[in-house]
């Protein structure tokens, strides 16, 4: 059981991910490079404010072949979809406590890149969460993340963290 945000955590969701076939047969063909930006807030036990992690994670033919860490992102125009969202919010999804599409359409996770392959490949996202939610045994050694309703009114809209997040 691997502790989050460990080079560990990262190697158990990449071999979870490539053992769903809910995954591989949901996912679009072709190669898709991801990057995902986790900003520290008031609320994360893990990432405090002014934090930032940032996770390349790459795709091909429904396959997940690099899921890491990364010092310095790509640059941007490198990356088919980029996620930005506040570490409370990614860390209550991997916990399973927040719902990644509801975050996603409350506009807690700012997403770039073309909607239309989300939108046609929806199956896809809920897998994802699933591997995050309930196949990824994760350590917590700081205590479970919040829930959204613990969290409060993360309705706002994100702007680098969403305003209910701000200290």
């Amino acid at each position: 059981m691997p502790e989050i945000y460990t080079a560990q955590w990262y190697e158990a969701l990449r071999e979870f991910l490539n053992r769903n076939s809910d995954i591989e047969r949901n996912a679009p063909r072709g190669r898709y490079h991801v990057l995902a930006t986790i900003t520290g807030d008031s609320h994360s036990p893990y990432l405090m404010l002014g934090d930032v992690r940032h996770f390349e994670v790459m795709f091909v033919d429904g396959k997940c072949l690099e899921y890491r860490q990364v010092a310095t992102p790509p640059a941007r125009r490198e990356c088919d979809f980029i996620f930005e969202l506040p570490a409370s919010v990614f860390e209550g999804v991997a916990a399973g406590l927040i719902d990644l599409v509801d975050a996603g359409l409350k506009g807690l996770i700012k997403i770039t890149g073309d909607m239309r392959i989300l939108i046609k490949h929806a199956e896809l996202v809920n897998a994802l969460y699933d591997v995050y939610a309930r196949e990824v045994e994760t350590l917590w050694p700081r205590g479970k993340p919040a829930s959204a309703g613990e969290l409060g009114a993360l309705i706002c809209r994100f702007d680098g963290a969403p305003k209910a997040l701000r200290r």
